[in-house]
């Protein structure tokens, strides 16, 4: 099964992303953590993530580029946290690898997975170049992954949208 999660900053994805990998029965449990720490704002969120992981089980797997390169055990559940983060660590930090490849490869490992994004596309800012091009590739990515997706699920100031059929643009 492969679930897409997606929401804006607070919005409880994160919690509700831990929650259905918790549903799972697997005694691996793996959760990949994309972030990088650069300021104190990150190293807070990250700090307040791993807190709320503690006791969970979960196998955390720091891992910023490359996933579809990763070995993860035959039959584990997977949560990859976050699209938003591993987009841009490919995108400004030299990496050249497809993500929806890269994803692709390690979904077939993987007996569930789970992917969180966020929505940033509404603020109505424009931008520059690098930051426009940043949003669009993330908006394609999140379009692919959904058209595949078992689940699309839409987190929005604590509520939670499953979208449990995914109609396709023709």
């Amino acid at each position: 099964m492969f679930i897409l999660i997606s929401g804006t900053s607070g919005s409880g994805k994160s919690s509700y992303a831990e929650d259905r990998l918790q549903e799972f029965t697997s005694a691996n449990k793996i959760y990949i953590a994309t972030a990088k720490v650069y300021d104190s704002e990150m190293a807070e969120r990250v700090k307040k993530h791993k807190t709320r992981r503690e006791n969970k089980g979960f196998i955390t797997i720091e891992r910023s580029q490359n996933l579809g390169e990763l070995e993860i055990p035959e039959g584990a559940c997977v949560l990859v946290e976050a699209l938003t983060t591993w987009l841009a660590n490919e995108m400004f930090e030299g990496g050249d690898c497809d993500l929806f490849v890269d994803f692709q490869k390690l979904k077939a490992k993987a007996k569930h997975i789970i992917l969180v994004t966020d929505y940033i596309f509404a603020d109505g800012i424009i931008y520059d170049e690098a930051t426009e091009n940043y949003i669009k590739k993330l908006a394609e990515l999140t379009i692919k992954f959904a058209a595949e997706a078992d689940e699309v699920i839409e987190c929005f100031a604590g509520l939670i949208y499953n979208y449990r059929t995914v109609q396709k643009n023709e």
